[in-house]
């Protein structure tokens, strides 16, 4: 029995030793962790990154400045189906909603040659019904607001709902089956207004600092902007208002919503999530996946790995921030073609252990991408319009884009963020050919993308717009 005893007094002592230790090595690394944590949040701090929810939450804005007030009344025109039943995106009882049953039903909007007879008919009596013509007219009235803020409920972070993004990508589609039509009734410059309209309003989500808010405004723009092509390729477009639309989407532009979303995710995801598991308070944390470990276990997990998951988010601020000042150079020159920017590089070498930023940070990688689709977008249309104007004044379209800068239509030829060179520009009889090489930064002459994943273009594509007869390639007139 002694012996046993002594067995299990060594064994004991071993046990114990153990469990010394790791409290002593987890104080120590707590300890560096916590230190090297206070230090990089100082340094972004003094950098002027903002770090609380507080600081990125935007302004308030008056009532009466305050655009979001009249779209929700919109959205509540839009979203009530019979008997007051609310609209749910994707599911049936949506359809019970005759304004959003005709957006659903007409897969090819941008195409009005597309459209059936009795969509046509059917679409028709509902933009002109008493119910859409009140939506439009909240739609117009809030466009003209200076300000828009919807007063979302930032503090709940990853929990935080955003139920007006939809709804604004609907609105923009019912401007768009609006200006088709009056596009057909020969109202050319009432279409061009009511996607002045459009185009106004999805400006109005450029301060939200959301991700996901900028996506939608992409592609909103984007739905707009496919639209002006479809109307003026096929209704033509008066140079007033082909300047009206230039001069609007040159607000468009730029980095710093995107730089200012990523403020927003750092604080809202990545901070808010940290910061719960930190504080042992997981409850919350939907959008991320711990393998369904049961909230007990996570927040054992997470006090026992409290020095790596300090270390993580060292991590994951610092990459953020190297992110961040990555939108500063040009998307061509930081790809340098190899597709293996800094920042993939970086990610790969993360430790094992930064479990969250790998799980964060690549979700976000995209958003440069976004972002250089969406100049690329900009400048293709306003270029294109550009080349209408030329067209109205000197009856051919130019041979060469910077013809446009000498004719005083735009201040300087655009340069493709996707090949580091002006945008390639085609002219042949009756129309033209200008793109982008978009995000694959090849050139693919000119291949539109497709929704079908077994085609070539639905990856390797080009941003474009092709102007009227399209032609083979050996009938086109190089341009530029």
């Amino acid at each position: 029995m002694s012996r046993i005893k002594k067995v299990l007094k060594v064994i004991g002592i071993i046990f114990g030793s153990l469990i010394a230790l790791f409290i002593v090595v987890h104080i120590i690394l707590n300890i560096i962790f916590s230190i090297q944590l206070k230090n990089t949040i100082a340094e972004l701090k003094e950098q002027g990154r903002p770090m609380t929810i507080a600081e990125i939450v935007p302004a308030p804005v008056p009532d009466e400045e305050n655009a979001a007030i009249l779209y929700n009344k919109a959205f509540v025109l839009m979203t009530s189906g019979e008997g007051g039943i609310p609209y749910i995106p994707n599911k049936e009882m949506g359809t019970k909603n005759n304004v959003i049953k005709a957006i659903e039903e007409v897969k090819s909007y941008s195409d009005i040659s597309k459209w059936t007879d009795e969509q046509r008919k059917e679409i028709r009596e509902q933009v002109n019904s008493r119910q859409l013509q009140e939506i439009y007219a909240l739609l117009e009235e809030g466009s003209r607001k200076p300000k828009c803020n919807f007063n979302l409920d930032y503090e709940k972070g990853i929990d935080m709902t955003l139920p007006h993004l939809s709804l604004m990508r609907e609105s923009e589609r019912l401007l768009c089956l609006r200006a088709l039509l009056e596009a057909e009734a020969g109202k050319n410059a009432q279409a061009f207004d009511t996607l002045l309209v459009g185009l106004k309003i999805s400006n109005h989500l450029k301060d939200e600092p959301i991700l996901i808010t900028q996506l939608v405004r992409i592609e909103c723009d984007r739905i707009i902007m496919e639209c002006i092509k479809s109307i003026s390729d096929l209704m033509g477009i008066s140079v007033e208002k082909a300047n009206l639309i230039m001069n609007e989407l040159s607000f468009h532009q730029g980095m710093e919503p995107f730089i200012k979303c990523m403020d927003g995710e750092g604080v809202l995801w990545g901070g808010w999530a940290f910061e719960r598991i930190l504080r042992g308070k997981p409850k919350g944390l939907k959008e991320i996946d711990f393998n369904n470990t049961p909230t007990p276990l996570l927040v054992i997990r997470a006090f026992l790995g409290k020095p790596i998951f300090k270390k993580d988010y060292v991590c994951y601020l610092t990459l953020m921030s190297r992110m961040q000042d990555s939108y500063n150079v040009d998307y061509y020159a930081y790809e340098n073609l190899s597709k293996r920017n800094p920042i993939d590089l970086e990610i790969e070498q993360l430790p094992k252990y930064c479990v969250l930023t790998r799980m964060l940070i690549p979700s976000l990688d995209k958003t440069r991408e976004h972002a250089a689709r969406h100049q690329a977008d900009i400048d293709v249309c306003r270029t294109g319009l550009a080349l209408k104007i030329f067209k109205l004044k000197n009856v051919s379209y130019p041979a060469d884009l910077n013809e446009l800068v000498s004719a005083g239509l735009l201040s300087e030829v655009p340069i493709d963020p996707f090949s580091g060179k002006s945008l390639v520009y085609f002219r042949h009889i009756g129309g033209f050919k200008l793109y982008s090489f978009g995000p694959n930064m090849q050139d693919d002459f000119g291949a539109k993308r497709t929704h079908e994943k077994d085609s070539p273009a639905y990856e390797n594509y080009d941003i474009v717009w092709q102007s009227q007869i399209q032609l083979k390639r050996s009938e086109y007139i190089h341009g530029n």
